[in-house]
């Protein structure tokens, strides 16, 4: 009856604000975010890093790297989802249009990242399930479509029923990131990780902005989770300061750890976290905590891909969800772990315009009110796409931050230009 329950709420307010009194405490927002950020993916970012950064490279991009994910992504997109209690997808109607938004909210921040994410996850559970049983790589497939399928079943149910399963995955980052510590010290030593050096190497600019890809778009669709939460600026901050800065952080480090020790014993991708852990000699029930943690993760891949799909396709959000889950199983099959640093440069190069736009919009254009646009609004879907070109063939400083900010930029000017701030041609007020 509580599962129903969710599944009712949730489909009722899919396309609607949350009335002021559903809203919920910012801890479970926090405690979401907290299980989507301490999982492998940080892990793997750390070991994406480390490939073309030193040991203290790494950690200051990461250090830099969460301050902009905070400051620029999660806590404006997270405040106007407070505000307004709607999904990312019905805000980005009001920068790019009713119809516009299926293009540049609904596909190119949430539904392609997510699916494409959840593809990633797959394949490092499936590898860790299978480096657990003893490596039989004739499995593997199958361990994919097993766990890919199974990974969307509490995001079918909902928002409100993930949260359990966030509070049972901190134990085990915990037992991975103390065993992950141990091994390197006993393997490489704390002066083997400080003196490390690269064989190829990059800058730190570099190093920030593959950070910002790896967590642009969980950032991005902070609405479809702060929506529940109060209606409060500090509520937001909060949710992101206590869910993303701590595990990101240090994950990302510690995983570059592992990832520069295991380089040392044979391993060629440093970012496929079960190969790392399996070539340091962690037991099998480390692994096994691979599998919990990817699926906390997917979790929130698979919810907000459904959610974005109801909203444009309509039908149902539970059945969206699956098939959302289904589409990034088969990614994983087709082998786009082997493409993960690409993957999370091409998220930050295309992601961080689109949220640039909306910002612009809500908070300079609109002046905090949201007004939906009906159609395509093409300023727009233009400023993203010149955002999106600035980020990808702009040569300096951190392609992701210059893809928000010029697309930003870019959607202000327009309507300075044409002077249409704080009065919307063709809305409708939510």
């Amino acid at each position: 009856m509580e599962k129903q329950a969710s599944v009712e709420l949730e489909n009722a307010f899919s396309n609607k604000p949350i009335p002021l009194k559903d809203r919920k405490s910012w801890i479970g927002i926090a405690a979401i975010y907290f299980g989507n950020t301490a999982a492998l993916s940080s892990f793997s970012s750390g070991g994406g890093l480390i490939a073309n950064l030193t040991f203290w490279q790494t950690a200051v991009a990461a250090l830099i790297a969460t301050a902009l994910l905070l400051l620029i992504f999660f806590i404006p997109m997270g405040y106007i989802g407070a505000r307004e209690g709607v999904n990312t997808y019905v805000i980005g109607e009001a920068a790019f249009g009713k119809k516009g938004s299926k293009l540049a909210t609904a596909f190119v921040i949430t539904i392609i990242p997510c699916v494409g994410w959840y593809g990633v996850q797959v394949s490092i559970a499936a590898t860790a399930l299978d480096q657990a049983i003893g490596g039989n790589t004739n499995l593997l497939p199958l361990f994919m479509i097993v766990l890919g399928l199974l990974f969307a079943v509490p995001a079918m149910f909902g928002v409100l029923s993930m949260s359990w399963l966030d509070y049972i995955s901190i134990p085990a980052i915990l037992v991975i990131t103390v065993l992950g510590v141990v091994k390197v010290l006993n393997i490489a030593g704390i002066d083997g990780v400080f003196s490390y050096v690269p064989t190829d190497s990059q800058s730190i600019l570099w190093g920030i902005n593959i950070m910002v890809g790896s967590l642009v778009v969980g950032a991005s669709f902070a609405p479809d989770y702060t929506r529940w939460s109060k209606n409060k600026l500090s509520n937001v901050t909060y949710s992101g300061l206590a869910g993303i800065a701590p595990p990101l952080i240090v994950l990302t480090i510690i995983g570059s750890m592992m990832a520069l020790t295991a380089t040392t014993l044979g391993v060629d991708q440093a970012w496929n976290i079960s190969e790392v852990l399996s070539v340091l000699g962690l037991p099998a029930i480390a692994l096994l905590f691979v599998i919990l943690l990817q699926w906390t993760t997917n979790i929130t891949a698979a919810y907000s891909a459904g959610l974005a799909l109801t909203n444009v396709f309509g039908w149902s959000r539970f059945w969206w969800t699956l098939i959302a889950a289904a589409l990034g199983t088969a990614l994983s099959l087709f082998g786009i772990i082997d493409h993960f640093l690409g993957f999370l440069g091409l998220l930050a190069t295309f992601v961080s315009p689109a949220t640039g736009v909306i910002i612009s919009e809500y908070f300079f254009v609109s002046k905090m009110k949201l007004q939906t646009r009906k159609g395509v609004y093409w300023p727009g879907i233009a400023a993203w796409l010149i955002g999106g070109a600035a980020a990808y063939f702009i040569p300096f400083f951190i392609p992701a931050i210059n893809g928000v900010i010029i697309a930003a930029i870019v959607y202000y000017v327009y309507h300075i230009a044409v002077g249409n701030t704080a009065k919307v041609g063709q809305t409708k007020s939510m």
